[in-house]
């Protein structure tokens, strides 16, 4: 018996890095896990190989009617939700006098539109579940400038705030929120924004600034955080983990000093 027999997950973000390895938890756990992103081949890909408790819905976050078409269909086939995990996530390299409009947009609309949009369609379904979890992962950058990360780190820090505000907006409705902390996950697709030109400009600096070491260290293996993220959702009805930070533990990093 898994730990999340008959639950209904659905994970935000959950074909690639650590929503993949958390989607894989979620199965094996016994859940039935609804994986949204944005690439229906990979999607497809990854919902077959995963078993046929895993369903996938193509979404995007940043766009409201999408948002609102997944979990209709969401609803349609399971008629409620147990944990929403907005484990979606992108970053550009730019200091804020040089970025784009379309660096702003694309990294606000994913980072912290998308966990809004997705959260106001899922409350009604972990209503009719009776209660449930919300877990948005942020990242340890917004409490340590991290140079040429100003939209990352401005973004983190807005869903940071968010989660705190549905922590208690929702808790009459029996919905805990947590606000998971990453530290540095290698095997993801994170760095697939930055340029080459932006790589040679911050890069330098990252390193001058001790960043890459103090607070970076040796990324984690995704399937850690998703070690994490299961034990959140997974705390009798009773208790919650309201905020949990996962870092890297290795000499030179900051857990050691």
């Amino acid at each position: 018996m898994g730990q999340l027999n008959d639950k209904v997950i659905v994970v935000v973000g959950g074909s690639a890095g650590l929503g993949l390895a958390v989607s894989k938890r979620c199965v094996d756990e016994g859940a039935n896990v609804v994986i949204m992103a944005r690439n229906k081949q990979r999607l497809d890909e990854v919902a077959a190989s995963l078993g046929q408790t895993a369903i996938p819905i193509q979404c995007d976050v940043a766009n409201a009617d999408s948002v609102r078409a997944a979990f209709a269909e969401v609803d349609r086939r399971f008629g409620k939700v147990d944990a929403l995990l907005n484990v979606a996530g992108v970053g550009r390299i730019a200091k804020i006098a040089d970025a784009t409009d379309d660096d702003i947009d694309f990294v606000l609309d994913i980072n912290l539109r998308g966990p809004i949009l997705t959260t106001r369609s899922a409350v009604p379904l972990l209503r009719k579940a009776g209660g449930g979890d919300i877990v948005n992962v942020s990242s340890e950058i917004v409490g340590d400038y991290m140079p040429f990360m100003v939209l990352y780190g401005t973004s983190k820090g807005g869903l940071d705030t968010f989660s705190r505000m549905l922590n208690h907006e929702l808790r009459a409705d029996k919905i805990r929120v947590s606000n998971y902390v990453s530290g540095s996950v290698g095997g993801t697709e994170f760095g697939v924004n930055f340029t080459p030109e932006g790589m040679e400009a911050a890069l330098p600096e990252w390193l001058e600034s001790g960043y890459m070491t103090r607070v970076a260290g040796p990324g984690m293996e995704p399937e850690w955080m998703a070690d994490a993220m299961i034990f959140v959702i997974t705390r009798p009805k009773g208790q919650m983990i309201d905020f949990v930070h996962v870092r890297s533990f290795a000499p030179g990093s900051a857990i050691d000093n």
